[in-house]
């Protein structure tokens, strides 16, 4: 077999690329029969089209010192005798995101049939910055998700029908960039869900419902009956009587400059994740189609248990999450931010194997979380990402979700792998021990977060002291570790960190008399999660661990746990008491639940309190709430 990408070079269309900014391709070749592959990499992204027609789009999230390429079969897009290769490549450039890693702009390709390489990218290639979409605008939709995009229409041409005005020889770009095959599956293009009419506020403002969350392209066609400006704002819920996509910083919209007569689009590359959308026009506009064309990663589901009619609703919601959450990676929400957590990605992974079977999937997000380079050792906030910020606790999340997997998959061969990362993650916590207790960490930079309530959010952390829920986390990371290292034959000594730990924590954070652990030294206030991860590390067993999950679930005095760490708190009560905790916890399922799916949506959210939380900016389809998913196959399956 031929060498990969043995002639391509690396190209763009111009020498000095800026952020936010478009490049179209050009080439041709010709076509007999045969099985005709199209090998495909990019910064930041690419929509590859075979005369006219979209054959292949969306880039891996990758690092650009751990660059993935895409193999695309591609013959059905072909035809016999002189075809047209156009690839639209948008390179993002930022450095702030959460979403991704900047490298140098440009892409690299090459269309291969039958071991002879048709065409392939380099100095004869035809290249131009785009005409339609406005370069350099660098409007971000949030931090966290990054650019937006504005398209122009009335500046259409007919490139990609072979019409190539103020097209150039390509320029290359001088590197050498190592390159792996994606490890999962490519996302499949949906067939498209059109949006209902839902209300009028105008003969300029016309709101369309797609029955439900959607996660994918922006599809329209319309008639306009002169250039104009559009914009289009997208959102999960009509809580204002319109779409909130002003929120604090943010905007959920993009802006499109429509020509007289009819104007039809798909926007390739930025996924939607929204139920509405609104159309602001200057002048009326007839509307023929407002659409998502949603973009899935095929998965099966598997069976479920045997459930009551509730129960179902709930688990269809959680599942419906999960896959609405699953794109390039695991993404915490669609809609805010689209990004990969290692605790939001755990909670996802754990269900995923009861929802679906699956083992690919999480085995390419621990791998691409495994590639994370941090000065300090520690693992970014989110991947792939070079923003130097950073959750500490986080990073410890991922012993869990690693061990997890190995025991659910069996894949020992790759946690063999990524271990010395994981080995590298531990030595960066036991390397801050201070009297037997790791502090938090102090910058900037570090954001001590555990969950999202008063005293645990990071907000107003007090350094100069170690807390309960970090080196709790820490001691159930390293009971993890253990089992990690014992089942590859590896020489370790965690359990017995972990043991010494948690005589520490007891001694100083535990009140004895009351049975009950305290998030900080002086023992002032105690959280439902600090003495959950107490129960949990081992600190507390047998009788004291029974009268500290009575505590949890009778003392109005403790901070209540956040939506998103229930599963400590539930897997503590299993843990103590499965017998007396499994229907209370299936009550409390219910009790949480029930509230989601009496609103009308058909995914579950971010927190209790829905849309109205963090200032109006919560979300409605959140991964981390996936978790009935699990407990219902460990409680009620057979």
């Amino acid at each position: 077999m031929k060498n990969t990408f043995e002639k391509a070079s690396w190209i763009w269309c111009n020498d000095n690329p800026q952020e936010d900014e478009y490049s179209e391709f050009m080439d041709s070749f010709s076509y007999q029969t045969g099985k005709v592959v199209l090998r495909i990499s990019a910064d930041s992204n690419y929509a590859a089209y075979i005369n006219g027609r979209l054959a292949a789009f969306g880039q891996y999230a990758d690092f650009p010192y751990d660059k993935v390429y895409d193999v695309v079969d591609v013959t059905e897009f072909c035809r016999e005798g002189e075809n047209r290769l156009g690839v639209l490549v948008w390179y993002y450039g930022l450095d702030t995101t959460q979403v991704y890693y900047p490298g140098n702009a440009g892409v690299l390709y090459e269309l291969e049939c039958d071991e002879t390489v048709l065409c392939e990218s380099g100095e004869t290639t035809l290249s131009r910055q785009s005409l339609t979409y406005q370069n350099h605008r660098k409007k971000q939709i949030t931090r966290q998700l990054g650019l937006g995009y504005g398209y122009d229409a009335t500046k259409e041409d007919g490139w990609l029908k072979g019409e190539l005005s103020g097209f150039a020889p390509a320029k290359i770009v001088g590197q050498n960039l190592p390159l792996r095959i994606r490890p999962c599956r490519k996302l499949t293009l949906m067939p498209e869900v059109t949006g209902r009419e839902c209300k009028r506020r105008g003969d300029t403002d016309v709101i369309f419902d797609l029955g439900g969350e959607q996660v994918g392209f922006l599809s329209f066609r319309l008639m306009s009956p002169r250039e104009q400006d559009i914009t289009i704002a997208y959102g999960e819920h009509l809580a204002d009587g319109c779409v909130r996509h002003e929120i604090g910083g943010r905007d959920f919209s993009i802006t499109y400059r429509a020509k007289q007569g009819e104007n039809e689009f798909l926007n390739p590359f930025r996924r939607f994740g929204c139920r509405y959308l609104e159309v602001y026009s200057q002048y009326p506009v007839e509307i023929e189609k407002m659409a998502i064309a949603p973009t899935m990663y095929a998965l099966a589901e598997k069976k479920r248990p045997q459930l009551t009619e509730l129960q179902n609703k709930i688990y269809d919601m959680c599942v419906e999450t999960l896959r609405l959450c699953m794109h390039e990676h695991y993404e915490d929400c669609p809609w805010r931010e689209q990004a990969l957590y290692t605790m939001d990605s755990r909670n996802q992974m754990l269900c995923g194997y009861y929802a679906f079977g699956e083992y690919t999937f999480p085995r390419a997000n621990l791998q691409l979380i495994s590639k994370d380079r941090r000065l300090d050792g520690l693992l970014s906030i989110c991947y792939p990402m070079k923003w130097d910020y950073v959750i500490p606790s986080f990073s410890l999340h991922y012993a869990v979700e690693c061990r997890e997997y190995m025991d659910y998959s069996g894949d020992k061969e790759f946690l063999q792998e990524i271990y010395p990362k994981l080995a590298s993650v531990m030595k960066v916590f036991l390397d801050r021990m201070e009297d037997g207790l790791v502090p938090p960490f102090v910058g900037e930079n570090y954001w001590n977060f555990y969950e999202w309530r008063k005293g645990l959010d990071g907000l107003e952390t007090d350094t100069s002291v170690p807390d309960l829920l970090l080196n709790a986390l820490l001691s159930v990371a390293l009971r993890n570790m253990a089992a990690i290292a014992c089942g590859l034959c590896i020489d370790n000594d965690y359990a017995a960190i972990s043991e010494n730990l948690n005589r520490r924590i007891r001694e100083v954070f535990l009140d004895a008399d009351k049975a009950i652990f305290y998030d900080l030294p002086e023992h002032g206030t105690y959280s439902q999660l600090g003495n959950a991860l107490a129960v949990l590390c081992g600190a507390a067993e047998g009788e004291e661990a029974r009268i500290v999950c009575r505590h949890m679930l009778e003392d109005s005095d403790m901070t209540p746990i956040s939506l998103s760490m229930k599963c400590f708190l539930y897997d503590a009560w299993l843990k103590t008491d499965r017998e007396r905790y499994a229907s209370i916890l299936l009550t409390d399922i219910e009790d949480t639940y029930l509230p989601m799916i009496e609103s009308g949506c058909t995914t579950v959210w971010e927190t209790e309190l829905g849309e109205s939380d963090f200032e109006n900016a919560g979300s409605l389809c959140h991964g981390w709430s996936a978790l009935p998913v699990y407990y219902y196959h460990i409680l009620l399956g057979e």
